[in-house]
């Protein structure tokens, strides 16, 4: 019996000694744990205000952007957002965003559509899922370009030329150019209107096939060994490399060919060109 309970008293003093433990150590750290703990809910604030930063805020600058109330052409349209107002993208789908008007309104709008915005520092948005071409659909285009002829009697004349082109189409587009060119003895102009095909307008390096036709003069020529042709018709078939700087500037690199048609026989020239375009 004896035995027993000193192994029970044995048993209580332990008990205490854990006890009184476990005391001292919540006394000492109980600071760092509620620090911890004011830490913790403070980060997950954090998460919480850097999610709600990260909802793109963009300025419309298209006359108008429709809301859907869901995301597809089926969906009806039920309101459409001003040039000028703001917009908070909240989610995407493909092809579309879900966004919040000013005024609370929130519905879907497609991703062409969004693309056509600007962010609070000035610049385009630019939404991964939307290609360059549909990005410049239905807009206007200035542009200029320098050359040289590299083959027919215009051989060696240098070329300058400007234009102004629409773009109807993520994939095509026309323009009106004209361009004067110049050599020692020989000056003259063109004009001229083209059709721009651009079939991969999704890459930042683009193929463009171009046709057209048009008018070329010569204002002076050579007194000794005069051309053969004055002002005379032409057709004309290019291919260039468009490469896109940012969403609304483009240099463009290519090679044309030009048949004119003479009294005498047809004359081919070919040229050169480099030459710089923006959007608006």
């Amino acid at each position: 019996m004896e035995k027993q309970l000193n192994s029970l008293r044995c048993l209580i003093s332990l008990t205490q000694n854990i006890q009184n433990k476990i005391s001292s150590a919540l006394v000492k750290y109980k600071p760092l744990f509620f620090s911890g703990v004011v830490i913790a809910h403070l980060g997950l604030l954090s998460i919480s205000v850097n999610a709600a930063e990260q909802q793109l805020r963009l300025e419309v600058i298209d006359p108008y952007i429709e809301l859907h109330t869901g995301p597809g052409k089926g969906y009806p349209i039920f309101y459409t957002v001003e040039q000028s107002e703001y917009i908070t993208v909240l989610t995407k789908r493909t092809g579309w965003y879900e966004i919040k008007a000013q005024n609370g309104r929130i519905g879907w709008a497609k991703a062409s559509q969004v693309a056509r915005t600007l962010l609070p520092t000035g610049e385009p948005v630019d939404l991964p899922s939307i290609s360059y071409g549909d990005y410049l659909k239905n807009s206007w285009r200035v542009g200029f370009s320098l050359g040289q002829f590299s083959r027919g009697e215009l051989t060696g004349s240098d070329i300058f030329g400007y234009s102004l082109g629409y773009r109807p189409l993520s994939f095509m587009g026309v323009e009106i150019e004209r361009g004067n060119f110049y050599e020692t003895e020989v000056k003259g102009n063109y004009q001229g209107i083209n059709l721009l095909i651009e079939p991969l307008s999704q890459l930042k390096l683009s193929p463009v096939l171009l046709i057209g036709s048009g008018t070329m003069e010569i204002e002076s020529q050579p007194e000794l060994t005069p051309l053969s042709f004055d002002k005379e018709d032409f057709t004309r078939i290019g291919l260039s490399v468009n490469y896109y700087i940012g969403r609304n500037f483009v240099l463009q690199t290519g090679f044309q060919i030009f048949e004119l048609s003479t009294d005498n026989n047809d004359e081919r020239l070919t040229r050169w060109n480099i030459g710089f375009n923006a959007f608006f």
